[in-house]
């Protein structure tokens, strides 16, 4: 399954990103949201003008979530102590 994002602007690109990996971290991924992650990832790799640096980790990061296969079945979990405002456990 591929998705086709339109062009973005790199800063709502980076927003989305952001966004996706909070939501996989605090209630799990799911394949739809990992496939979002990764065109959003891809799309920033392309872009030629970022910071080397940047774009260097960006595809770090890409690197790793095309290796995560998700079940199909995956559904998000709301994880009560982690999402609940000001419950932060480490």
């Amino acid at each position: 399954m591929s998705m086709d994002i339109p062009e973005m602007p790199v800063d709502l690109r980076l927003a989305a990103v952001v966004h996706l990996l909070s939501s996989s971290a605090l209630r799990g991924a799911t394949p739809n949201k990992t496939e979002a992650l990764r065109a959003h990832l891809r799309g920033l790799a392309a872009q030629a003008d970022l910071n080397p640096y940047l774009k260097s980790a960006l595809q770090e990061v890409l690197q790793g979530w095309e290796a995560v296969d998700c079940h199909p079945a995956s559904i998000p979990v709301d994880f009560y102590p982690l999402v609940a405002p000001g419950a932060v456990t480490h």
